[in-house]
């Protein structure tokens, strides 16, 4: 149940998906260059006081030539460049160090009759455990199930695992949160290893104007030459999406095929983006065609 719970958790965003389940998609936005150097970057938050580990490396990277940040996996994989104060910025990492760490599974339950009384306040939990429980509380509404209704994992380095009151050896049954008492679970510890990523970034552009005009003369392609069936899907794009109900639209084969013979911007194994001109118009296409990978 542990294992089904955790996957859970992780898969939540599918969820929501699962009722726009078309084999395969196409919508095509026209763009300036503002708002195209926008959908081909990420975003850093310009806020300093931002909580997330992660956006402030990132910061930290691009304003002093590199930055460092400790975790199991790459935080932040390679990708479209930053947008940070009107430039842009390519990031790339390398790992500079190793140390041992525990990692555990931590699951929460929001609705138990039963509560443990071996209860601790969250404002008295040491601050690793504070932070392993974040994921958890407040409350997530809506999710609520028989028996532990959310889990997350945690990391523990040695000397955080010291001052725990959950890792190695959990003390306390539940967390009383805003009044409320919670059983909390922490199981399946683990040794793991923790990694110290150090990040460099690459300035790519000066400024959105810059930067748009690299990408066009990198990945701009025309699309001329259409058919009467393949023009309906392109045209049906260009005013929404398009949707291929299943991997028998050959039409839509077809504009996949045209738009994945040109070098796209951003390209996975199920979905793409690419830079087209069309009629006159410059447009940013995002496709999805995981169903006509899996049948190619």
């Amino acid at each position: 149940m542990r294992r089904q719970l955790l996957v859970l958790v992780a898969l939540l965003p599918l969820v929501f998906l699962a009722g726009c389940s078309a084999a395969g998609s196409i919508s095509m936005d026209p763009v300036s260059n503002a708002e195209l150097a926008e959908h081909a970057s990420r975003n850093v938050s310009a806020t300093d006081a931002d909580p997330d580990t992660e956006s402030r490396m990132i910061r930290g990277a691009i304003e002093n030539g590199s930055a460092t940040i400790e975790a199991r996996h790459p935080p932040v994989e390679s990708g479209l460049p930053f947008a940070h104060r009107g430039a842009y910025y390519d990031l790339s990492w390398s790992i500079t160090g190793q140390r041992h760490a525990t990692g555990v599974d931590v699951a929460i339950d929001y609705n138990a009759s039963d509560v443990p009384p071996n209860r601790i306040a969250y404002g008295d939990l040491p601050a690793p455990d504070r932070r392993a429980l974040d994921r958890l509380l407040p409350p997530h509404d809506g999710r609520r199930v028989d028996g532990p209704d959310l889990g997350t994992g945690a990391t523990y380095t040695d000397a955080k695992a010291e001052r725990s009151v959950l890792v190695p050896t959990q003390r306390y049954d539940a967390v009383v949160y805003d009044g409320e008492a919670y059983p909390i679970r922490v199981d399946d510890t683990r040794d793991v290893t923790l990694n110290t990523y150090r990040y460099t970034s690459t300035p790519v552009a000066d400024d959105a104007e810059s930067y748009a005009r690299d990408l066009k003369a990198e990945h701009l392609f025309t699309l001329t030459g259409l058919d009467d069936t393949e023009r309906d899907v392109v045209s049906e794009a260009t005013n929404g999406s398009y949707y291929a109900e299943d991997t028998d639209d050959d039409a839509y084969r077809a504009v996949l095929e045209r738009f994945r013979a040109h070098d796209a911007v951003q390209r996975g194994e199920t979905h793409g983006s690419w830079l087209v001109r069309y009629d006159g118009a410059v447009y940013w296409a995002d496709l999805h065609y995981g169903g006509f990978a899996a049948a190619s």
